[in-house]
């Protein structure tokens, strides 16, 4: 069966013989021309040919405009500077709008922006005053159905109906298009602009200026293209009516025809092919029906997905594997499969890059931002990211001095093209913030560095002609092949689950033409079918257990096939790996320069070592969820959830507490019960602290179940401390810090150990004066152990985390002035369980609750010196649990089980 590119570059050389010099070929992604240029051939390889020249439909905008692009956070703080210029010119009392607490809404705002360009919508009639309701009466440019919408939008929102939200968001919608048109001037005025208002400039200077298009001598073939823009429709038409276009469409009868005008994937080529004809003849684009083999296989987990790759692959044993393709909907399964591929496919070509958030410079800058956030001085943006960027360039030195060119010349490479990325995102914040345009706190810096990680990879360099093609969804765009194996064909994954990161209300969006969720799933549509229509060996698998991506499902694409289509469909079942090279965890031998894994460099550049206790915990539990989280520098990754996470909400709690009382430490540290009663009187008391916690935590949107959760914790904490009658804090969130003598013989002769402690306090526990080291827990259980030596041998899923870490919290604070003198109590105060009668925080060893660490400091800090020294010692190998409870929701789990 003839590709499309092949149609596509036939077609070419028919109507320009060998000289294509003076055609411009524009695709929707940069991908396809590399296959392009070899088709032109068409075998002939002693027969010159004159290549066209290759664009991106972006590259083709910048080529026609007269501004540039300007970085998205950059644009993202001007919004912010704006909004806060115009409320303050409404209300000139106003509290002055934080780039921290605003920055989520100003990427919304952005978008919208955005979107409302790339549609040539109407700004001023869209982002109409809310007080203005009577013009509406007044509408002429409107249809009717906008002049609806408007109607039932202001009525929804009826000045005279006040709320806090409400106002909230009139105040932001009715600053919506005065920040529009400033932000547009100012950029212009600096010769920049964002995406989508460079492309409506684009198309409306052209529209005033055809001339510029008479004047270009060259044909443009458009090829390949589904969902149009309004901006790039337009430009399309102008193309057309100057005649000097081609456009080449990629479809399939089976979904375009009148009768199947149900079909999501023709959804726009339908309109498409009545605005701008193929070029194609029609006889081309009957394919799909006559696909020889589908399979449809359900497969019990990600990884049994993956595993199953290599049998399918042997099917095959003549065929040339650049005829295959393996794409990834989830492409999470990407470090499985890559462990599934046979030894007999000597090629693979991959797609996607590698993440950058899956190296190790991210781990050396999360550490320096953990660092600069423990810092009391007033924080200076600039002088963070000068501080980030020198780390990242002094740890590339670093590394390029210890690289050796042997085996391990990939990892090497690999890691130094990630310093380089790393020390160009960092330096891009730098010329932000040296424009006065990031002034930040170091929460929000984190949150926009983290940011720029996840959107970053380091790619692969080598012959896409060549190999096995691993991809994901969109890279598959023109491109047809015999074989494919498409993984995770899931609902929720194709399509995905579409997000609403707007301001704009939907009915809004719909009647301006912006983008509706209804459009994303119907480009996945066609995404699907017209990379299946041409393929010959087709196989679909999705996972059914329901804890992974998606919710267990087939895609509907799948139902949709099976049901509408007469294909053959053959359907399986896998429930264990087909072929599998490890299906079980090994331990893995230490490397040998694993102490410079580890080691970190003090301003002066002298080595050291410093634990945590999250990091011993780790070890404790699993020594090879260590080896991939701390040696390796492995990121976990990210919830997919838009929901707030377990450890998030627990982060919100610890905010708000810390906040509540830190400002009784300021006054001098003394609780009074009475004080407490006052508080918990007033049920809108904590309000501002859960707020203020939100934001701190980046969290946005109006979560009230859960604020409903952390007001209902901090109630319970405050009536516990009720009953210690008066009593003095000492510290809230301080980090301390000893030096570990390690045992004769170990690798280094000390290392440190810091943590930070959530609460110090002084009480009267049964008439002693004690002094109190509590940790907060938002869930968990109460732990008990016959005695010290268990927090260290009682090792895997049984291990004592909670209480481990609190007697270290308590050796950490031992030897300081704070403790001198005092008993020391550990406790760990679960809000779970704090509502109960008989709750009590403090920690027991053998049945009887620890009211002075004291006694068992000894034997703490003697094992934990062992601890540390096994984890140094280079021929103790990382080994797995003994029990594989723990293993059950590990975010390495795909590591070890390959």
């Amino acid at each position: 069966m003839t590709s499309f590119l092949q149609l596509v570059a036939d077609d070419l050389r028919q109507r320009f013989a060998h000289d294509l010099s003076r055609v411009v070929v524009v695709f929707p992604n940069k991908r396809a021309g590399l296959f392009m240029s070899e088709l032109l051939l068409n075998g002939e390889a002693e027969v010159p040919v004159w290549a066209p020249r290759y664009l991106t439909i972006g590259e083709l905008f910048d080529h026609y405009s007269t501004l540039v692009q300007n970085d998205p956070i950059d644009t993202t703080c001007r919004i912010c500077r704006l909004y806060d210029r115009l409320c303050k010119a409404h209300v000139p009392a106003a509290d002055a709008v934080e780039l921290d607490a605003f920055y989520g809404w100003a990427e919304r705002i952005l978008f919208d922006f955005d979107d409302v360009d790339k549609n040539m919508a109407d700004a001023d009639a869209l982002f109409r005053n809310l007080s203005d309701l009577r013009e509406l009466d007044n509408t002429d440019f409107l249809t009717p159905e906008q002049v609806e919408v408007l109607r039932q939008f202001f009525a929804d929102f009826d000045p005279e109906r006040r709320s806090e939200i409400r106002e909230r968001f009139r105040l932001l919608w009715e600053n919506l298009n005065p920040i529009y048109h400033a932000l547009n001037r100012e950029l212009a005025a600096e010769g920049l602009a964002y995406e989508g208002a460079l492309y409506r400039r684009v198309v409306e200077d052209l529209s005033n200026d055809g001339q510029r298009l008479t004047d270009d001598d060259c044909t443009y073939a458009f090829v390949g293209f589904n969902v149009l823009d309004a901006v790039e429709h337009r430009l399309f038409s102008l193309f057309r009516e100057a005649g000097k276009a081609l456009f080449y469409w990629d479809y399939d009868v089976f979904y375009t025809s009148p009768e199947r005008a149900h079909f999501e994937a023709g959804l726009f080529l339908r309109e498409n092919l009545r605005a701008f004809p193929n070029a194609l003849p029609l006889e081309h684009f009957d394919n799909l029906r006559h696909i020889g083999h589908v399979e449809v296989v359900a497969a019990s987990t990600e990884v049994v997905q993956a595993q199953s790759v290599a049998s399918w692959l042997e099917r095959f044993p003549e065929t040339n594997p650049r005829d295959t393709a393996i794409v990834l909907c989830n492409e999470e399964v990407l470090q499985p499969l890559l462990h599934a591929i046979p030894d007999s496919i000597r090629e693979v070509n991959l797609t996607k890059g590698f993440p950058l958030g899956h190296t190790e410079v991210v781990t050396l800058v999360e550490r320096a931002l953990a660092e600069w956030e423990r810092r009391t001085a007033k924080f200076e943006v600039k002088s963070c990211l000068c501080d980030l960027i020198e780390r990242v360039n002094t740890g590339a030195r670093a590394l390029i001095e210890a690289t050796t060119f042997s085996t391990e010349r990939f990892e090497s490479v690999l890691q130094s093209e990630a310093y380089y990325r790393m020390s160009s995102l960092l330096n891009r914040l730098l010329r932000i913030a040296e424009a006065e345009r990031l002034r930040v706190n170091i929460s929000t810096l984190r949150r926009l560095v983290r940011q720029l990680v996840r959107q970053s990879t380091i790619p692969f360099r080598g012959e896409p002609l060549a190999g096995l093609q691993v991809m994901g969804v969109l890279e598959t765009r023109c491109l047809d092949f015999e074989r494919v194996m498409m993984l995770s064909v899931n609902e929720e994954v194709l399509p995905q689950v579409p997000t609403d990161n707007s301001f704009i209300p939907y009915l809004l969006r719909r009647a301006f033409g912006l983008t509706t969720p209804e459009r994303k799933t119907a480009v996945y549509a066609y995404y699907f079918y017209r990379l299946i229509q041409r393929t010959r060996h087709l196989r679909l698998l999705y996972n059914t257990s329901a804890d992974g991506k998606g919710a267990g499902e087939m895609s509907r694409f799948i139902t949709q096939l099976m049901v509408e289509s007469d294909l053959p469909i053959e359907h399986r079942v896998i429930t264990s790996p087909q072929r599998s090279t490890m299906n079980h965890p090994e331990e893995v031998i230490k490397p040998q320069d694993l102490l410079t894994r580890l080691a970190r460099v003090d301003n002066e550049g002298r080595q050291y070592y410093k634990f945590s206790p999250s990091a011993l915990n780790t070890y404790l539990r699993c020594p090879l969820l260590f080896y991939y989280k701390y040696v390796c520098g492995y990121k976990e990754p990210l919830p997919d959830s838009e929901d707030i996470q377990p450890n998030i909400l627990g982060s919100i709690f610890h905010q708000a507490a810390e906040d509540f009382y830190a400002e009784m430490l300021e006054r001098g540290g003394v609780v009074d019960p009475k004080h407490l009663e006052a508080c918990l009187k007033d049920p809108a008391f904590f309000e501002p602290y859960i707020r203020r916690a939100f934001v701190a935590q980046q969290v946005e949107g109006e979560h009230l179940l859960e604020a409903k959760v952390v007001d209902i914790y901090l109630r319970n904490l405050l009536r516990h401390d009720q009953k210690l009658g008066r009593f003095s804090l000492k510290a809230t969130e301080r980090t301390y810090a000893i030096q570990l003598t390690l045992p004769e013989g170990s690798a280094v002769p000390e290392v440190t150990l810091e943590g930070t402690i959530d609460r110090i306090d002084l009480v009267s526990l049964d008439g002693v004066e004690t002094l109190r080291v509590l940790d907060y827990k938002t869930g968990g259980k109460e732990e008990r152990v016959a005695r010290v030596e268990q927090l260290f041998t009682v090792r895997g899923a049984d291990h004592r985390h909670y209480m481990f870490q609190t007697f270290l919290y308590c050796e950490l604070l031992r030897d300081t002035p704070l403790a001198a003198g005092y008993p020391m109590a550990p406790a760990l105060f679960f809000l779970n369980h704090s509502a109960r009668e008989d709750f009590s925080p403090y920690l027991k060893i053998a049945h009887q609750e620890v009211r002075d660490y004291v006694s068992d400091a000894p034997e703490m800090r003697g094992h934990l010196a062992e601890l540390v020294a096994e984890i140094l010692d280079p021929t103790h190998p990382f080994t797995p649990p003994e029990h594989t409870k723990v293993c059950s929701h590990c975010p390495y789990f795909a590591l070890c089980y390959q």
